[in-house]
């Protein structure tokens, strides 16, 4: 059992003069009655009060070296035990542009199985599966702080890093196609990734990473911040940056009036790989929904590290209880010396 700490120790330096004072009390001669003379009085042995009649001093003695103990203020000691888990700091950055409308089934099926599965809602859009597998990947990792930027046009950080899961749960349930407008979906890998290097700490040693989910190549020209330029800046912060190209070369366009797409499209990776192998990451593709979770769940297994996370500490107040025993031994000493114990001096 470990003592208790004081919050104002300095305070029990009260029960220095209390102790003397009631020493004093205790061992100071027996009041005495001044006369002219003795001769009228027999001779008796000197005796002293009986201890019984002490009492009182004793509990009121005991009942102020209680109120002392309250007002410094006890407290349960504690231990900070620290607990060791696995758990990285991850920010997921999403692509929203129009090309994610797109759905990639799988070879093979014909148009009218194709939208049969689109309508009985088997088969999802590049958003619609990229939300899913999001949603797998943060309910396995519990001890990770993840956050989550979604980028167009420009970017945004959706949430920051937290181990809230159930608030990022709810944020990934909100993603749809209706989130930004059709003007605003572009492909801004530089802005997407920035955002997500500025939304994790750098005021630990945890490691640190980037998922980037994109479907397209980069198509916001800016001469000042390119998709090269914002991964030298996460190299230089020891960020790692795994990038993910969805996406099938025949995606299937389904009532979607605005976007074309030509039956076949060239898909251009080398943005993206650059960027994984500038930072120290790893790149990915995922041709359809089953190919995502492959590469997530490989992603899943190769971020691992070991965080310490203090355990946390709460201090209880202990004064309550040398409060109410020296109310209680105060009450005592009072109604005892006042009834049975009582003394005219």
């Amino acid at each position: 059992m470990n003592l208790p700490e004081f919050a104002h120790p300095w305070i029990l330096l009260l029960l220095v003069p209390l102790v003397i004072g009631t020493a004093w009390r205790f061992l100071r001669p027996a009041p005495a009655l001044t006369v002219s003379s003795v001769d009228i009085y027999q001779p008796t042995s000197k005796s002293r009060r009986p201890f019984r009649f002490r009492v009182p001093l004793l509990l009121e003695s005991l009942a102020l070296a209680a109120f002392v103990v309250a007002l410094a203020r006890p407290q349960s000691a504690v231990e900070v035990r620290p607990v060791t888990r696995e758990g990285i700091d991850i920010m997921l950055s999403l692509d929203f542009s129009n090309s994610m409308d797109a759905y990639d089934p799988e070879p093979g099926l014909s148009k009218a199985e194709k939208i049969r599965a689109i309508e009985a809602g088997e088969l999802g859009d590049r958003l619609a599966v990229a939300a899913a597998q999001i949603k797998r990947f943060v309910e396995r990792r519990p001890d990770d702080r993840i956050g989550l930027a979604i980028f167009g046009a420009e970017s945004w950080i959706a949430s920051p890093p937290t181990l809230d899961h159930d608030f990022l749960l709810g944020l990934v349930d909100q993603i749809d196609n209706s989130v930004l407008g059709r003007h605003e979906r572009a492909t801004n890998i530089a802005a997407g990734l920035a955002t997500a290097i500025d939304a994790l700490p750098t005021d630990d040693d945890s490691r640190r990473c980037i998922i980037l989910i994109t479907d397209g190549a980069h198509s916001v020209q800016d001469p000042d911040f390119t998709p090269d330029s914002a991964a030298r800046l996460a190299a230089s912060r020891g960020i790692a940056v795994h990038t993910i190209g969805i996406g099938s070369e025949k995606p299937f366009i389904y009532k979607n009036e605005y976007l074309r797409m030509a039956p076949d499209v060239n898909f251009r990776t080398e943005t993206i790989e650059s960027i994984a192998k500038t930072t120290g990451g790893r790149f990915f593709r995922a041709k359809d929904g089953p190919g995502f979770e492959t590469v997530m769940d490989t992603i899943d297994h190769l971020e691992t590290t070991t965080r310490v996370h203090p355990a946390l500490i709460l201090r209880s107040d202990l004064f309550p209880y040398p409060l109410v025993s020296g109310a209680i031994l105060f009450g005592l000493a009072l109604l005892l010396g006042r009834t049975v114990l009582h003394t005219i001096a």
